[in-house]
């Protein structure tokens, strides 16, 4: 199954198109030998900033974010697809780039925080969702607060799809017991 990209701004695919690039994502990443919990991680990210969509836009400048993890400048991007020979849309293409960030700390944009210091193998190996989509958005997204929420459904969401459980319900409180105490005449 190839990716669905639709190349634009503001352009936001379906669930069912998001379903089809998370799987490939998934898929990659992998193979890489990241756990299910730190693929769940980066794909609750990756929703927020574009629907999965490689080819989405934040603008038409180079200036604003593209692609999966919305690289700004997206020259970061575009300038890897070109010493690549690919086009910068490739959803691939990126996998292997965000791959060569996380791992090698290929440009510098992998950076552990005091409160997230992983480093790219440690965080591959992550065996906690929300604790996957934190790290990724404080090491590499760097997008601060904003849309948390979020991204921690989003992850917990795609954790539910790609191992096929979906989440546990909170457990019901205990009953109260009951008193014992003399009943009232009428």
């Amino acid at each position: 199954m190839p990716w669905i990209a639709k190349e634009g701004v503001e352009i936001y695919l379906t669930q069912e198109e998001m379903q089809n690039n998370a799987t490939i994502f998934y898929n990659i990443f992998s193979a890489y030998g990241y756990t299910l919990e730190s693929i769940c991680g980066m794909l609750g990210n990756i929703q927020q900033e574009c629907t999965i969509n490689p080819a989405l836009k934040q603008g038409e400048s180079t200036e604003l974010g593209w692609g999966l993890i919305q690289w700004t400048p997206s020259t970061e991007l575009t300038d890897y697809a070109d010493s690549q020979g690919k086009n910068w849309t490739d959803g691939n293409l990126q996998c292997e780039l965000i791959n060569r960030e996380v791992l090698e700390g290929y440009g510098g944009r992998w950076l552990p925080t005091k409160d997230y210091s992983d480093t790219g193998e440690e965080f591959s190996k992550l065996t906690d969702v929300a604790e996957s989509c934190k790290a990724f958005l404080y090491e590499r997204e760097r997008a601060g607060k904003p849309m948390l929420e979020y991204r921690l459904e989003y992850a917990s969401n795609w954790y539910a799809f790609l191992s096929g459980k979906p989440p546990e319900p909170p457990e019901p409180p205990e009953p109260p017991t009951p008193s014992k105490h003399k009943k009232m005449s009428i």
